[in-house]
């Protein structure tokens, strides 16, 4: 499948109901993309059941891939929290029995090991500075001196499942 999302924040947003301005946390916000909503995402997966001999065997390899476009995992869009596109892999083979009363699969979930970032957020009691400012200051970032940390995704796992009916 392919999904073409084009989402953005209003350009006029307020702080609240009252129209008091938008807080400055979130100056960033107003027509820009929505936060963790990539424009492209790309999904596809094969399987093949194929039939190994004449005795009620059937074999099982699959695949499936996920491709995203980049973008921003930060609930303010600081540059510093933005996330390149990236593609993720998942795959299994195994064996079936007659009419699949049982099965024996090995699989594996982000086969490659994609290592990528669900979301970023500003380290709270953190500042990256030193009392003479220089330390992490860049005037070309919004909160150039904050230290960030990131929650991230699920490394290469593997395993086996066996699988049965009564």
């Amino acid at each position: 499948g392919l999904t073409y999302a084009k989402t953005k924040y209003r350009n006029n947003l307020v702080g609240n109901d009252s129209g008091a301005p938008l807080d400055q946390a979130l100056r960033l916000l107003p027509g820009n993309n929505l936060s963790n909503a990539p424009e492209l995402v790309a999904t596809g997966s094969v399987a093949w059941t194929p039939d190994i001999g004449s005795s009620g065997l059937t074999g099982l390899v699959y695949i499936d891939g996920r491709m995203t476009s980049d973008y921003n995992t930060g609930s303010d869009l600081f540059p510093q929290k933005a996330q390149d596109g990236y593609a993720l892999f998942n795959a299994r083979i195994g064996i079936r029995g007659p009419d699949e009363k049982w099965g024996l699969e090995f699989w594996g979930q982000n086969i490659f090991n994609k290592q990528y970032a669900q979301v970023a957020f500003n380290s709270p009691f953190q500042e990256g500075g030193t009392s003479t400012g220089t330390a992490f200051a860049d005037p070309q970032f919004p909160g150039g001196r904050q230290i960030f940390s990131q929650f991230l995704a699920e490394p290469r796992t593997y395993g086996v499942t066996l699988r049965g009916k009564f």
